[in-house]
């Protein structure tokens, strides 16, 4: 009789490059185990992670999990090295994780989906479809198991947040750098109602890695309303998020005039160039964008500004190139912001913007 060895993974995200798409996001790190039929007992000391966070023993040959995708109706896709044989999964809302709730399990068959291009492996792609409706933004977890071609098995178990299936619509109106003191915001208005949540906003050139970029909370908006997203949180109990009409934030430097919500940062810098890009999620589409040069620069300075501002170039939402001499060219100081001229007739260049004082706390 063999013995089950027992080997956890730890599925972060950021460290494994595991991810997630469309509006769904991964609300806390998940623990997948695998039990070898053909292994010893294994302890911490027997896992070894490749570059690509997936995990074995020494001389196991066990399935990974490669990578996983949450889609439209909260569709989980997973994809395994190596043949899988099959795979079984139930949900569960974390608000009631003794409901076990049942998910239809199907096996893709492609030839470009069931070999990773790079290395010549297959893959084994399964899809995972909860049979019951989750709210925007509500956490559930899925969990299964895998079972490989020598009856190996992987368990997993993946939270999320569910998928935004009604994402709001927005489009860049003013920004403001600003400083400590008088603090930097972005403002929106809403074209189209629907709901923030999942909405992205990438700031790749600012100083500090998690200023970077920014996700929005599960909040519904209407049409014709205001956002404004600070850059800096103040250390003052009265910051909060205008998650709906009923909430008010009474800071000195909140918008009356717009839903506010809050960077969690306090201090950092952000730049005088940089590529501004709202996606409708993570790695959603491009819904709006602005590309500003400090006129003291004549280049982006980074491969990832040069990505982002082609990013927006492709989506036709910036014209008429993504090189700096495209970039609206001013000096945006302190005490100014740039303001979209006329919201009705927009040509997505630097011809909608202007320089303006910002009069504003």
């Amino acid at each position: 009789m063999t013995r089950k060895g027992k080997i956890l993974i730890c599925a972060l995200l950021v460290q494994f490059g595991l991810w997630i798409s469309c509006s769904g996001s991964v609300e806390q790190p998940s623990f997948i185990s695998i039990y070898p039929d053909d292994s010893n007992t294994a302890n911490e000391n027997d896992v070894n992670s490749d570059e690509s966070g997936a995990s074995s023993t020494h001389g196991a040959l066990t399935p990974k999990l490669k990578s996983f995708s949450l889609g439209a109706g909260n569709e989980l896709r997973l994809v395994f090295s190596g043949e899988i044989t099959s795979v079984s999964a139930y949900a569960y809302k974390v608000a009631e994780q003794n409901h076990k709730i049942e998910c239809n399990v199907e096996a893709i068959s492609s030839d470009t989906e069931n070999q990773d291009k790079s290395s010549g492996e297959n893959l084994s792609v399964y899809k995972v479809i909860p049979t019951v409706a989750f709210s925007i933004g509500e956490k559930f977890v899925i969990e299964g198991s895998a079972e490989g071609i020598g009856h190996e098995v992987l368990d997993f178990s993946l939270p999320f947040g569910a998928v935004n299936s009604n994402p709001a619509k927005l489009l860049l109106s003013e920004v403001r750098l600003g400083s400590s003191k008088n603090l930097g915001y972005i403002r929106f208005k809403v074209i189209e109602s629907g709901n923030l949540s999942g909405l992205t906003i990438f700031m790749p050139a600012n100083s500090w890695a998690k200023a970077t970029e920014y996700s929005f909370p599960v909040a519904e908006v209407k049409k014709g309303e205001e956002v404004a997203y600070h850059w800096f949180s103040p250390s003052d109990s009265s910051v909060v998020d205008e998650i709906n009409t009923d909430v008010k934030c009474n800071n000195e430097f909140a918008h009356s005039d717009a839903r506010d919500f809050w960077g969690k940062f306090k201090k950092f810098t952000p730049k005088r160039s940089n590529v501004i890009v709202l996606k409708s999620a993570a790695d959603g589409e491009v819904q709006d964008s602005v590309l500003f040069l400090n006129p003291k620069e004549d280049v982006w300075g980074s491969e990832l500004l040069e990505s982002m501002a082609q990013e927006a170039v492709d989506a036709k939402l910036w014209l008429p190139d993504a090189k700096p001499t495209s970039a609206f060219a001013l000096n945006i100081t302190p005490s100014k912001k740039i303001v979209r001229k006329d919201m009705s007739n927009l040509k997505y260049s630097a011809v909608d913007w202007t320089l303006v004082r910002d009069k504003r706390k």
